[in-house]
């Protein structure tokens, strides 16, 4: 039976409850730039999109579900209760954008996240994940080799350039999904080599790359990573651990709960734990509470920053952070694009999006790096 569409009007269970200390002007925040109802013709993109992804999502349940031992037969009843109950609050904001309230893309994403966990299903991207993340493990200790070879600032450079090759790794793009499709791993240098030529759509990388390799170019970065695999672990993996050579202290932050593909604190803290095992940077940085992993609050693609999690606000204090990054299309572009900070910021993405790509005036696989000095 259908649950009752106020469902979806309910406050999201797994977000945070407190705004993040370091936004400019909290009262007047906004996470998301599009508001829906003004942009017709990015509602039915977006909302496009949502209904054509979500057959994506069931295929990657089935076989996460597999891998648990559970059957198709049981887990398919499930996710007809899943889609009926996201159609339907699909249907409803598509005849009436307002019908909840104030339509923005990360409320979409909360109903998804909602009518999964109301049908019992937590993690269908769990099995994927573990897939891209073991792969991606395996070209780390190269990679660092790499990079430490490298002078300023083209170590700074070409540490920008892996996290945007990196970010290719997204399940819940539509242009992105067919990579993955067959279960095999991008290769991480070849998409590295073939990014989009400078000036990219967004270029701060001059003036970033002046900054990071000045002395003590900050005290502290509070992180906001994206995806698992190659996302988190060539991409930002060696963006937090560059930083940490330059002295900067590190607040690395992720999902609490499970959205798409995402990397999960509790699925972070043990690959940094093992990274530590045979690099010294990562391992000392743990040892003297320079590298500090703590969740977000957060359980969805996007992320709203008047709710986060009372950990991130403590670490973030305590640590004297002075340098946000947003990264990823969800946190960075989709929302907080516009955020204000009273410290710099760095929002950093590959577009994998042709509403995105629009709404920006570019095209997908631009890149953003979007740097702000305070």
């Amino acid at each position: 039976m259908l649950t009752s569409p106020s469902l979806f009007d309910l406050p999201h269970p797994v977000k945070g409850d407190v705004a993040f200390p370091l936004l400019s002007d909290p009262e007047n925040y906004v996470a998301c730039q599009w508001d829906l109802e003004e942009h017709p013709e990015k509602r039915a993109h977006w909302i496009g999109l949502f209904r054509t992804h979500f057959d994506s999502l069931e295929q990657q349940a089935i076989a996460e579900a597999s891998a648990r031992g559970e059957s198709a037969e049981a887990v398919k009843p499930k996710l007809a209760v899943v889609r009926e109950l996201f159609m339907t609050y699909l249907d409803q904001i598509e005849a009436n954008p307002t019908v909840f309230g104030t339509l923005y893309i990360i409320q979409i994403c909360f109903a998804r996240e909602k009518a999964l966990r109301e049908a019992g299903i937590a993690d269908p991207y769990r099995l994927a994940k573990a897939k891209e993340n073991e792969a991606a493990l395996k070209l780390l200790p190269a990679l660092f080799e790499e990079l430490d070879s490298l002078p300023d600032p083209e170590k700074a450079q070409q540490v920008m350039r892996g996290t945007f090759a990196g970010n290719i790794y997204d399940l819940g793009a539509t242009k992105t999904v067919e990579l993955f499709k067959d279960g095999k791993p991008v290769d991480f240098h070849a998409v590295r080599n073939k990014l989009a030529p400078r000036p990219w759509l967004v270029d701060g990388l001059d003036a970033w790359s002046e900054k990071i390799t000045s002395e003590k170019p900050y005290t502290a970065a509070a992180v906001f990573v994206d995806n698992a695999g190659c996302d988190v672990i060539l991409g930002m993996i060696p963006f937090v651990r560059d930083l940490l050579q330059r002295d900067v202290k590190v607040v690395l932050t992720s999902n609490s709960y499970p959205a798409l593909n995402d990397i999960t604190h509790s699925e972070l803290v043990p690959i940094i734990n093992g990274i530590a095992q045979w690099d010294k940077t990562i391992s000392n940085a743990l040892d003297d509470n320079n590298l500090r992993i703590v969740p977000s609050g957060n359980g969805a693609p996007l992320i709203d920053l008047a709710h986060v999690g009372e950990e991130l606000v403590d670490a973030v204090n305590e640590m004297g952070v002075d340098l946000v990054v947003l990264e990823g299309m969800g946190r960075a572009i989709e929302s907080n694009l516009n955020a204000q900070f009273t410290c710099d910021s760095l929002n950093i993405a590959m577009i994998k999006d042709t509403g995105v790509a629009s709404a920006l005036g570019g095209k997908v696989y631009d890149l953003l790096c979007k740097y702000q000095q305070r």
